[in-house]
């Protein structure tokens, strides 16, 4: 499994098409985590449409800049679904602030069991491969 580490986050190419972004425990993400990120995203998945399941289990946290980014053109254009993955309260409060607020310009939802958010992506992958 091809996958690149970035300061913040381990970013894995779990099959064609599905990118998976573990972030790694207790982090603060600034614009340039956030940029880093992307950028490593987009090279595992071959500058191809693909699906992300972003994992903040771990309880990253990122700053107003960093989130804004997020949700701008340059790392949404190859991305066909984002699923964000949580685990507690103030992981939900983040989803769902990235998504009211800063609205994503991709379909983008959270989920707390992570195999509701594959099956999620998978099948909004299928329906882009047909």
């Amino acid at each position: 499994m091809k996958s690149i580490t970035t300061r913040t986050a381990i970013i894995t190419l779990e099959k064609e098409n599905f990118v998976r972004m573990t972030m790694r425990e207790d982090v603060y993400l600034d614009l340039k985590d956030m940029k880093d990120n992307h950028l490593a995203e987009q090279k595992i998945a071959s500058y191809k449409p693909h699906v992300i399941l972003i994992d903040t289990r771990n309880s990253s946290m990122s700053s107003d800049e960093a989130r804004k980014y997020t949700s701008s053109d340059e790392p949404t254009k190859y991305r066909l679904a984002l699923a964000i993955l949580f685990k507690d309260l103030s992981g939900r409060i983040g989803a769902n602030s990235l998504i009211n607020i800063y609205q994503p310009k991709v379909l983008t939802e959270k989920f707390e069991k992570e195999s509701e958010a594959i099956k999620w992506l998978d099948d909004i992958l299928s329906n882009y491969l047909k």
